[in-house]
């Protein structure tokens, strides 16, 4: 009984961190309904006790941040969702810097139109595109973006409203090699469809799989896919660029830092990166820009993979600005074979 006493000590501390946190009450039923939304389990009582304070914590934060939103002092709101049970410190090492190659075999970028003001091709032209989720384990944004991109691409030549879905998991497991679940990044996919004349996969065929904290056995099962025969490259900061081709129909893939409170617990409204002292990297889809209309403020649309429950439905709309540059480690698809 005695070697027990310890266990004991520590859940009680916990429970009444728990119940003092920033003056924050988690009472059982909350903790429960959001144990059950996002599908939560826990190895012990210990572990379920400190996600639980994580979550108080969490919580209390974005109350603040959220009533200066309410008083117009913040241009974006918060609410939890898959991260509020972790510390900030473990989110944010999820997401090492990613390790760019030294060479690439990308094209020079597609001549282009003058573009529109504004651009997003599920309302302009009624394309039904979706949020994947990549999970926790595993920090492949790099292969969940650029298949997106391609997704898309694909769509719009092809007039299909519906994007097809295919396999990110193909990429992890097969282009990925040993940086699949850390520091990868996504013009190794497009060397490995490119350089191999590899199809992409359809999804039904190639199964994602969330769960799996590093890449799993190559296994191809068809030819039935999406070919990528050329890919482009912007210069760093060049948004001017990006917009022209995005708004062109070409959806940009882009590295972004994703290590502060407000990117993990993104809800809506206009994003404005926070000044940060840490560093690392994460690969969204830029879709689309366009102007809020409640604050006038304009904006890119940008596509995760952290699924719907992450901001707008798994879309974040950042603020574009000439002192926000979105550029960075810019690749897209441009010819479909």
């Amino acid at each position: 009984m005695f070697s027990q006493r310890p266990y004991w000590i520590l859940t009680l501390v916990v429970l009444l961190a728990i119940d003092n946190c920033c003056g924050v009450v988690v009472s059982d039923a909350e903790w429960n309904n959001y144990k059950l939304k996002f599908g939560k389990t826990y190895d012990n009582a210990v572990a379920e006790n400190n996600a639980r304070f994580y979550y108080a914590y969490n919580v209390n934060w974005m109350s603040t941040h959220n009533s200066q939103y309410d008083r117009g002092l913040k241009t974006f709101k918060l609410r939890p969702n898959q991260f509020t049970d972790m510390r900030l410190i473990h989110f944010n090492a999820m997401f090492p810097v990613a390790t760019a190659p030294t060479t690439t075999n990308a094209s020079p970028p597609p001549n282009v139109n003058i573009v529109p003001p504004s651009y997003d091709p599920s309302i302009n032209f009624g394309y039904t595109i979706h949020a994947e989720d990549q999970g926790l384990k595993c920090n492949s944004g790099w292969s969940y973006s650029a298949v997106k991109a391609i997704e898309i691409l694909n769509a719009i030549q092809t007039g299909n409203t519906v994007p097809t879905p295919l396999s990110a998991q193909q990429l992890i497991d097969c282009a990925g090699r040993t940086t699949a679940c850390t520091k990868q990044v996504p013009q190794t996919v497009f060397d490995y469809l490119k350089m191999y004349d590899m199809p992409l996969l359809l999804e039904s065929e190639y199964k994602n799989n969330n769960s799996q904290s590093e890449a799993g056995m190559c296994l191809v099962r068809g030819n039935v896919g999406v070919r990528v025969s050329q890919y482009s490259m912007l210069t760093a900061d060049d948004d001017e660029a990006l917009k022209k081709y995005v708004g062109s129909g070409f959806p940009v893939i882009v590295e972004i830092n994703p290590t502060s409170f407000e990117f993990m617990h993104y809800s809506e409204g206009i994003y404005e990166p926070p000044v940060t002292g840490t560093r690392g990297s994460h690969f969204m889809t830029v879709i689309g820009y366009g102007t809020d209309k409640a604050s006038g403020l304009d904006y890119w649309l940008l596509l995760n993979s952290f699924d719907t429950t992450w901001g707008e439905r798994g879309f974040l709309r950042l603020r574009r600005s000439s002192t926000i540059k979105l550029a960075k480690n810019a690749i897209f698809p441009t010819v479909l074979g």
